[in-house]
């Protein structure tokens, strides 16, 4: 045997050292194996956040989007809202893009990519210098249905201009409302019905009732009697034979203001006393509830106590007329009582256009005078808008399997305005005293108001306010369902006010 054979026997033969040798040949294998785990921890980690981004980006890209209207202010607000949640640079990460558009089969949605490279440590070694990462994200709104009713503030303090000048504030809830419609203006299939209820003092609504609702005797007033102790107010009693005019389908006029009613629209009410109350005496308490709400007189109209009064100031015992400032008094006992009825408020409806919107909006706002009784308004509000009361019948839950989501968007420019010698819905204040309740007569429309909301949400009602220009918004802040539903505005800002509203309106998710 040769000394080389020898030598390559010993060494085959000798197994000390084996271990280092074994760990110098795995030590590669190895880096490459604790490096990818490392490196890939990082990726899975860096792409959880881009994912994240992403789902932001469209969400709060589909927020800002005005019904189906994509265009560059949506990917402008998609791009901020991906840069806070993925800010340049995060892991080491580069090529970073994100980028959304607008779904051709479904508008409503949008679709959103986002990529990024991820660089490497120890798989660097290797020739591996990033990790590419990608992710998808959809969102849509799901706009369901909605029953939308508008309680609008059209007392006379909105023909004064705001706070910060130009124009006045009627003129701009005229163009501001139609961002509501705009936000809302999909064609996703859904449907969109929108209410309108001007109030001030009091509402004109007597259209939208059948003649069970109204009475056919009425109480006005027709004389004070005055000593050193005080004055006693004296009622008389009009009777109209109902038969001979139809609210609905016409028919004659035999006193009263029957005409207005079954013609021109000019259908103010007086309310009737509130639910378990009877006639006389008179009491309208300082609570709503559902019933109150929801209660009608049967078809034989012989239940006065859930019948409404015809709101006509000429009935009253009065002795002069006058007109100041567009406003109508009327001297009644001595003294000068003013008086006044909004324009006719309209049903839940559809509408196929804009125009056809802002002419509804511009018919309901333009009679602009009178008090301001939050109460009346939000209360005949809620009748239009229930399921369980007088418009039950027009009023689903439900369209084709899927729900019909309803709202009150109730917009005031102040607080209550309840002067005692203000006919209205509640009659003559100083010579009726319908409105029970404590404190001061503010206050217990003020009480009546925050009930009218409770009995709102309670119903499943959203209920968004708009203070328009004021100050003090307690009163009717609470009203709200909370406070992201509760918005100001000087006035300048409204149209975009109502489009957040609108854009609030809906379901918005991630589709996957």
């Amino acid at each position: 045997m040769s000394y080389l054979t020898a030598f390559w026997k010993r060494l085959r033969d000798d197994t000390s050292g084996n271990t280092l040798a074994i760990c110098a040949a795995a030590i590669i294998p190895l880096t490459a194996v604790i490096g990818s785990a490392l490196d890939l921890s990082v990726a899975y980690m860096t792409r959880a956040r881009l994912q994240n981004a992403c789902d932001a980006g469209v969400l709060a890209g589909r927020q800002y989007m005005k019904g189906a209207n994509f265009n560059q202010g949506v990917t402008d607000e998609a791009q901020k809202f991906f840069d806070f949640n993925f800010p340049a640079g995060i892991s080491g990460s580069t090529d970073v893009e994100f980028t959304v558009s607008q779904d051709v089969v479904q508008e409503s949605q949008l679709l959103g990519v986002a990529s990024a490279l991820v660089p490497t440590s120890l798989m660097r070694i290797f020739g591996y210098l990033n990790i590419p990462i990608e992710v998808t994200c959809d969102a849509t709104r799901d706009m369901g249905h909605n029953d939308i009713m508008l309680v609008l503030d059209v007392t006379g303090s909105m023909n004064a201009a705001p706070s910060n000048g130009g124009g006045t504030k009627i003129a701009r809830l005229r163009t501001g409302a139609l961002g509501l419609f705009r936000a809302l203006d999909a064609d996703d299939g859904s449907v969109t019905r929108f209410g309108i209820m001007p109030y001030s003092h009091t509402v004109n609504v007597g259209r939208s009732l059948m003649n069970k609702d109204i009475l056919r005797e009425q109480e006005y007033f027709s004389s004070a009697s005055c000593n050193m102790f005080g004055c006693t107010y004296l009622m008389k009693t009009v009777h109209i034979n109902q038969s001979s005019w139809n609210i609905g389908q016409g028919g004659g006029d035999t006193g009263g203001n029957t005409e207005r009613f079954r013609v021109s629209g000019d259908a103010c009410i007086e309310e009737r006393p509130s639910i378990g109350e009877a006639m006389s005496p008179f009491r309208i308490n300082d609570t709503i509830s559902q019933a109150d709400v929801d209660t009608r007189a049967g078809n034989a109209g012989n239940e006065p106590e859930l019948q409404f009064g015809r709101y006509d100031p000429p009935m009253h015992t009065y002795t002069q007329t006058t007109v100041s400032g567009g406003v109508r008094f009327y001297r009644i006992g001595g003294n000068w009582v003013q008086t006044g009825c909004p324009s006719e408020a309209t049903k839940l409806q559809t509408y196929d256009s804009e125009t056809a919107y802002q002419t509804a909006i511009n018919a309901a706002t333009a009679r602009v005078t009178g008090g301001t009784y939050h109460d009346v308004g939000m209360l005949w509000g809620m009748r239009f808008l229930s399921r369980t009361g007088f418009f039950s019948d027009e009023n689903p839950t439900e369209r084709d399997g899927i729900p019909v989501n309803q709202h009150i968007v109730f917009m005031t420019d102040g607080m209550l305005d309840t002067g005692d010698l203000l006919y209205s819905a509640h009659g003559i204040e100083r010579y009726q005293k319908r409105t029970q309740g404590s404190g001061t007569l503010d206050d217990k429309h003020i009480a009546r108001f925050h009930a009218a909301c409770e009995v709102a949400k309670s119903m499943g009602i959203t209920v968004w306010v708009i203070a328009l220009d004021v100050t003090d918004t307690d009163d009717v802040a609470q009203c709200a369902t909370s406070s992201s539903h509760f918005y100001t505005s000087d006035g300048s800002d409204l149209e975009q006010v109502f489009e957040e509203i609108g854009q609030g309106i809906g379901n918005l998710r991630l589709t996957r």
